[in-house]
């Protein structure tokens, strides 16, 4: 991408200086991946004593920590005049397991410089030879920007999108990217304008996006489990499927996980590598190849089966009786559409194979006496916990690992009951059990009845909006550069339909807070379909993968330049935090909110009838109406408010009385509920159904579990987009390797990068390296050594990586970091390392991004050593 691109940093790698603003991280030598010393350094002598802490004059703020590591918790600034000049996470009260400190990570210690570092755009930005008239987009990614004054920005964004409104149409404009901060950022202004052509992309959840709801699950398995206190008093065996909260959910996921071990829980993990998370757990290892746990769960089902008929005393049959649908013939649904159910399946009946410990290791690698063991432990009078991750199903196959992974835990037992469990314990919140103790209100805006607006388009002259018409993720280059893709439907919202070719004529791209250069697949392919468009507008406060393409950058005000709460199911229940913008900001940024007024107002149209409340009153708004349940269903508001405090703010409200003052609540940032074993918030998910099925039925069809599932069946069966078949109960779906690629990758969650964020910190590369791990066996065989710089190839793509050679890892397969961003050279490789770069071709099954499995190849490089990513950094603003 020439000279916007990379920029060498021959500056102090701990300290760094933007427009005058200066930031410093308080990332010392303490901290480490699962916490970290909250004491502030001595800093010098004073008249107490020499060698006496001393505090710095200033104000410490709670700086807002919204990125996708999957939890929430607090980092503060001390802020000296605007300025930031030391960092801290959570000593607002001792900690414990009853009221834990919410401690960052490592990126969250890196906040400021993510956020206020070099590579800030500061002001709004115009690609040098871009013209309304010539565009000149075979340059795109290639120069670099001029700054602009708003008006001009925001004149030459309307102009652009009247023009492609009114000569093609919504289906013209096009948000490559699913992620829900782009969404929220630009689709309010999209969605007045008309529409826009969007994604339909399982992303992190992986196949549980496929209306898991059917098989009586709720989505994405959210919400099914204990309480954490009931977790670590009470659960004997711990299973973590293909997860690893030490580096993918920082925070107090791996302190509560600990706090179970030291109690005496056994701590079991699936997955390809014996991660930290399971090390630190002393964890009993199964080691399946990816994409093969479906094999794996439904081997430990038949010697379930098989145990359970021999000797007894493994399957809850009562539970599998009352509480499910299709085990067995006694199960059966009256109007089952075949007499065949899982029990027959899993003894062969059907197919003249048992799915035995045998069957199951030939395909997943895992030995057979593990298997074997596997199945005992899941016996029903265990007390055992099937947490799992989302890494599992997010491989091309997986359809049916949901439904295999709830059969399991149902032929145990183990739901319904203290010290068992399933579900994604700690993936997406912190303590996911039971009723939303501390609640953030409503901004108010749903309230407010909003007029429907005319489009910009006349439907009479061009096409609009098509509905349930999605690009699948695999597509979103090939669609712009083709001008097709297949359409099934959106799989977030689990609606499939049949799969349906469609044409598209993508004219314009607007990203809002934009990663879909390292977000989506075949980012290869990137560059041309960027470069095809005749309009790139990003709108965002640091750069990402996808901004070097841009023709206009609007720089939209950062988190920590924003006051804000964390909303519902974004972070622990048990607490909430507040967050206050550090400063005014020292730049032209604006708040994506103003750019959307402006805009609209160009164009038309009264931005009252979009954003009918200012931000002020909408943050207000939360505060005011969050409230604090006491377990028994009596809800207390969160904040005491007064009639100063509303003229203060300069805000429309009602006075209340609270648990904690309004300004005392933004001061201390924070608002925690203390526990304790036993208390009035205790949950055993699903309880009540276990004790009544008819008084707390399930989300499916039946009400119970339905291990035999019809209406999954005709779902899948409708929507497979390469002509699957799908059985009601769970089976094995081969993935063939491509021929020449017989590694096979997956890329972990890793400690530097938040999805896209923060792959752009100097400091975070320089303390994360973001190697390629690859087996010893696999090594030895290639001439590869640790720290061997190596090529890894597919038939999409090529990456330069260094290795890191361990025996901790399947062999048959390799680890390649997520979050880094591509950036190919000349010929075409990718320096970056981005796994996307590797992963293509067309949709399979329901359309899954299927990130874990995919066929590569390794080999030792030889066209020199490789410069380090710490060494560069991309910035496109101009000095």
């Amino acid at each position: 991408m020439g000279e916007i691109k990379l920029n060498s940093l021959n500056m102090d790698r701990r300290n760094f200086v933007a427009a005058g603003v200066a930031a410093a991280t308080a990332l010392g030598a303490s901290a480490s991946l699962y916490g970290c010393d909250n004491r502030l350094s001595e800093t010098g002598g004073t008249e107490e004593g020499e060698g006496a802490s001393v505090q710095p004059a200033g104000e410490w703020k709670t700086l807002a920590c919204l990125h996708g590591c999957g939890t929430r918790c607090m980092n503060q600034a001390l802020v000296q005049d605007g300025v930031v000049i030391r960092q801290k996470t959570d000593d607002t009260h001792e900690d414990s397991i009853e009221c834990p400190q919410q401690r960052g990570c490592l990126r969250g210690r890196s906040l400021v410089e993510f956020e206020m570092g070099a590579d800030r755009i500061k002001y709004p930005l115009k690609r040098v030879s871009w013209t309304p008239e010539d565009p000149h987009g075979d340059l795109r990614g290639k120069e670099g920007y001029e700054r602009i004054s708003w008006d001009e920005a925001l004149d030459y964004v309307a102009d652009q999108l009247k023009k492609v409104y009114t000569e093609y149409g919504p289906r013209a404009v096009f948000m490559p990217c699913n992620l829900s901060g782009g969404r929220a950022t630009v689709a309010p202004l999209l969605n007045a304008l008309g529409g826009y052509l969007a994604v339909s992309d399982s992303i992190s959840y992986g196949t549980y996006t496929a209306n898991t709801e059917y098989l009586g699950l709720s989505y994405g398995g959210e919400c099914m489990v204990n309480d954490r206190m009931d977790l670590i008093k009470n659960a004997k065996v711990i299973v973590l499927s293909g997860q690893n909260p030490g580096w993918g959910s920082n925070g107090n996921p791996s302190y509560f996980f600990r706090a179970a071990k030291d109690n005496g829980a056994e701590f079991v993990y699936v997955g390809p590598s014996y991660n930290v998370s399971a090390a630190a757990l002393d964890a009993r290892w199964m080691p399946v190849r990816p994409g093969t746990d479906t094999a794996f769960y439904i081997g430990v089902a038949g010697e379930m089966l098989r145990l359970e008929e021999e000797r007894g005393g493994i399957l809850d049959l009562d539970f599998l009786h009352r509480c499910c649908i299709g085990f067995d013939e006694e199960s059966m649904p009256a109007d089952a559409a075949t007499t065949e159910n899982y029990a027959g399946y899993l003894k062969g009946s059907y197919d003249g194979t048992p799915k035995n410990a045998a069957w199951a290791s030939a395909i997943c690698g895992v030995p057979e006496e593990d298997i074997v063991w596997f199945a005992e432990t899941m016996g029903k009078d265990n007390d055992v916990v099937l947490s799992h991750g989302y890494a599992a199903a997010r491989c091309n196959g997986a359809e049916d690992l949901p439904q295999a992974y709830m059969a399991v835990a149902c032929m145990g037992g183990h739901i319904g009951k203290s010290g068992n469990g399933l579900g994604n314990y700690y993936v997406d919140r912190q303590g996911p059990g039971g009723v939303q103790i501390v609640s953030t209100g409503g901004d108010g805006t749903a309230d407010i009845e909003l007029p429907e607006l005319a489009p910009l388009y006349d439907p009479n002259k061009v096409e609009g909006t098509i509905e349930d018409d999605f690009v699948n993720g695999l597509e979103v280059w090939d669609a712009i550069i083709n001008g097709k893709y297949q359409s099934t439907g959106r799989c977030w919202s689990g609606v499939f339909n049949k799969p349906v070719e469609r044409e598209c004529d993508i004219r314009v791209v607007y990203g809002g807070r934009d990663g879909s250069g390292r977000s989506v697949p075949n980012s290869s392919k990137m560059a041309e379909a960027m470069r095809k468009l005749d309009f790139v507008v990003i709108q965002q406060f640091v750069p990402s993968a996808t901004t070097p393409y841009a023709d206009i950058i609007l720089p939209d005000l950062a988190n920590i330049e924003r006051d804000q709460i964390v909303d519902n199911g974004d972070r622990d229940r048990e607490m909430v935090l507040v967050y206050s913008k550090v400063s005014d900001t020292p730049f032209e940024a604006k708040s994506d909110q103003w750019i959307n007024e402006q805009l609209l107002e160009r164009l038309g149209y009264n931005p009252k009838d979009v954003y009918p409340l200012s931000e002020e009153q909408q943050f207000f708004n939360k505060l005011a109406n969050s409230t604090v349940n006491d377990g028994n269903e009596n809800a207390t508001p969160l904040v005491t408010i007064t009639e100063e405090d509303i003229a203060n703010w300069g805000v429309e409200g009602t006075p209340q009385e609270g648990l904690i003052g309004l300004e005392e609540l933004r001061a201390k940032g924070i608002y925690q509920v203390e526990r304790a074993f036993g208390d009035e918030y205790d949950h055993i998910a699903m309880a009540d159904f276990r004790n009544d099925p008819a008084s707390d039925p399930r989300p499916s069809a039946s009400g119970l579990f339905e291990i035999y599932c019809q209406a999954k069946a005709d779902m899948f069966n409708t929507a497979a987009m390469a002509g699957e078949t799908y059985k009601p109960y769970p089976t094995y779906h081969e993935v063939v390797a491509d021929e020449g690629f017989p590694l096979l990758m997956f890329n972990t969650h890793y400690p530097r990068t938040a999805c896209s964020d923060f792959n752009n910190v100097v400091t975070l590369r320089e303390a994360c390296e973001a190697p390629v791990t690859i087996s010893a066996a696999d090594a030895a065989e290639r001439g590869i050594a640790d720290g061997d710089p190596i090529l890894v190839s597919s038939p999409y793509g090529k990456i330069l990586r260094t290795a890191a050679v361990s025996a901790c890892i399947v062999p048959g397969s390799i680890d390649v970091p997520n979050g880094s961003w591509p950036e190919l050279d000349e010929d075409g490789i990718d320096r970056g390392g981005s796994p996307n770069t590797l992963y293509g071709g067309a949709p399979k099954g329901m359309g899954v991004s299927g990130y874990n499995n995919v066929s590569v190849q390794v080999e030792k490089w030889s066209g020199g050593e490789l410069v380090p990513d710490y060494e560069t950094q991309l910035i496109v603003c101009p000095e």
